[in-house]
């Protein structure tokens, strides 16, 4: 991995490598929804790092930076919807985070597989240098972790189409969520793309060692023994849950007028009145993220009919409705003056009995991160007229005696600690209500769901998705979809767009037990932390120790020129 004389180079090597880097950028992106090609993901990062060969520091950004357009513009093409711009504009962003990966992993790999003596003899020496396979494991799960150190630092704003997504399907690899996280699967991948690569760089070691113990054996043994030791629901102490969501198929009204808002509202009590008649009753009814436009508690006529109609539907029929809708709150750090908020209401015969405000809110979407110092022109051209408040309460909502969900709220499901939050404070259940009406016509949903399969797996809890447009369905603690509401359509059941009731009937558990991840979190992406922080120690005193030696040699060098010339004057 050391680099030769750029002079040395032809002209369209650069390029080329460049190239390809872009490919197995889409490579990756194949691996994931909508696509699916899953196998496809265990390939691109070892192919990027056998790519960084001969390539100086900013070529090796430049060669991450461009394998993260390659999959960051088609796997965030759906933004598009939004506004035409926002795809060109996010994936440069995203595409930084593999750049910095590349530069890191050629300096991590120079010093830790090449001992000081070997490097100074030069690249032939280099070529010739076959290491140790302990060394070799160590260098791919090194930068396996590091990479794993950065998706997680992404993952902070933007848990979305990580190197996990594409077991999605797969749920004996899955299975290994409920106890790393999400992390250890992306780290199996990561691993087993890297050993092989090291496999292709020494191909001399025809037993290939580090390749089938250090990659193979994990990636095939530790999903194996998750799933072994998966842990099942207790089917002995259970209470019954039966739901109707409601799939209303409303097209996106922010900014809805009041005719646009009477007719959601009519299309929702509609199919509110079906599900009440259903037999046997639900035991609640669910209405997705914001059903209908306007506030339930707002002051507009359109609110008043909201509540005047839906709360005589709940007295008269003696079943709870939970719904989104935009509600109210008091600021935290203004006391008087009232925000907006994202929110869950759980409306019974006897009036509001729980809710449940969104806490991670959408980046320009629901907010506008640095909007006081970001330039005023900018700001205008991304405004959505609105700061949402955030929630601060995890708290699950009690909605039957015995039943106890979780909440989160569309884009909250693909963020872990939300789910495991509430799995922590006595969930039984996790509830999510979604709308993915900005999407009409791309992948997102497919992708939304894919993110958020995982939730039930490190929870080890069933998962209720009731969707406005899609994705009505459950999701068994091992990543399963189950029971979902099917309308007619080409597209997969689960992702059918479409008016419907969906039934979903559980058995839940009255007191889970909580999974590994649940009662540690991110552990694992800690110890990645420590394993690449060693990692990089190791290879800077590598770095400081070819330095000095460098150093020194010139030193002797000069030193001993300086005794010839003295030498030659003296005779």
């Amino acid at each position: 991995m050391l680099s030769q004389d750029p002079h040395l180079v032809a002209w369209y090597y650069l390029p080329a490598k460049l190239g390809i880097a872009v490919l197995l950028g889409i490579v990756y992106f194949l691996a994931l929804p909508p696509c699916n090609i899953s196998m496809l993901v265990l390939f691109p990062l070892g192919g990027v790092w056998l790519l960084l060969k001969n390539l100086r520091f900013k070529e090796q950004l430049l060669a991450g930076w461009c394998f993260g357009m390659g999959w960051a513009m088609p796997a965030f093409w759906f933004l598009r919807e939004i506004h035409p711009g926002v795809p060109f504009g996010i994936a440069p962003v995203l595409a930084l985070w593999p750049a910095v990966w590349a530069a890191g992993a050629v300096f991590l790999s120079n010093h830790l597989l090449y001992p000081v003596k070997v490097r100074l003899e030069g690249e032939e020496a280099v070529r010739g240098y076959l290491p140790a396979p302990w060394k070799r494991i160590l260098t791919a799960m090194v930068l396996a972790a590091f990479w794993i150190l950065l998706e997680f630092s992404r993952s902070t704003m933007l848990p979305w189409n990580n190197f996990a997504t594409a077991a999605w399907r797969h749920p004996r690899i899955l299975a290994l969520a409920a106890w790393t996280g999400t992390a250890g699967i992306g780290f199996l991948i990561a691993n087993f793309s890297l050993a092989l690569a090291l496999a292709r760089q020494f191909r001399r070691d025809r037993l290939s060692l580090p390749f089938w113990l250090g990659g193979v054996l994990p990636l095939a043994v530790l999903p194996l023994l998750a799933w072994h030791f998966r842990q099942t629901p207790d089917q002995k102490d259970t209470v019954s849950f039966r739901i109707a969501a409601i799939q209303g198929d409303i097209s996106q009204r922010r900014n809805a007028d009041e005719r646009e808002a009477v007719e959601a509202l009519q299309v929702y009590l509609g199919l509110t009145r079906q599900a009440m008649k259903l037999q046997p009753a639900p035991d609640l009814i669910v209405w997705p993220e914001t059903a209908v436009p306007y506030a339930f508690r707002g002051s507009h006529p359109v609110s008043a009919g909201f509540r005047s109609e839906l709360s005589r539907l709940v007295r008269e029929s003696r079943i709870p409705v939970l719904f989104g809708t935009i509600e109210f709150k008091e600021k935290f750090d203004r006391p008087g003056e009232y925000g907006i908020t994202n929110s869950a209401l759980l409306l019974t015969p006897y009036g509001l009995a729980g809710r449940y405000d969104k806490i991670h809110r959408v980046p320009f979407g629901e907010y506008i991160p640095f909007r006081k110092i970001l330039p005023g022109a900018l700001v205008r051209a991304i405004d959505m007229n609105r700061d949402l408040t955030p929630g601060t309460d995890h708290a699950p909502l009690v909605l039957k005696e015995n039943i106890r969900a979780g909440m989160a709220i569309c884009f909250e499901s693909v963020f872990p600690y939300i789910a495991r939050e509430t799995a922590r404070r006595g969930s039984n259940v996790l509830l999510v209500l979604s709308n993915d009406a900005w999407y009409p016509a791309s992948s997102e949903p497919e992708q939304h769901l894919a993110n958020a399969t995982a939730r039930s797996v490190e929870t080890g809890l069933y998962a209720i998705r009731c969707g406005n447009n899609g994705g009505t369905l459950a999701v068994r603690p091992d990543g399963t979809l189950e029971q979902i509401l099917t309308v007619p359509g080409r597209e997969l059941p689960e992702l059918r767009r479409g008016r419907g009731i969906g039934v979903i009937a559980l058995a839940l558990p009255k007191i889970t037990r909580m999974t590994f991840y649940t009662c540690y979190g991110e552990w694992f992406t800690a110890l990645c932390g420590l394993l690449s922080g060693a990692g990089f120690l190791l290879a800077l005193a590598g770095y400081i120790a070819l330095r000095r030696e460098i150093r020194n040699r010139l030193e002797d060098t000069c030193n001993g020129q300086t005794r010839i010339r003295e030498k030659g004057r003296t005779e």
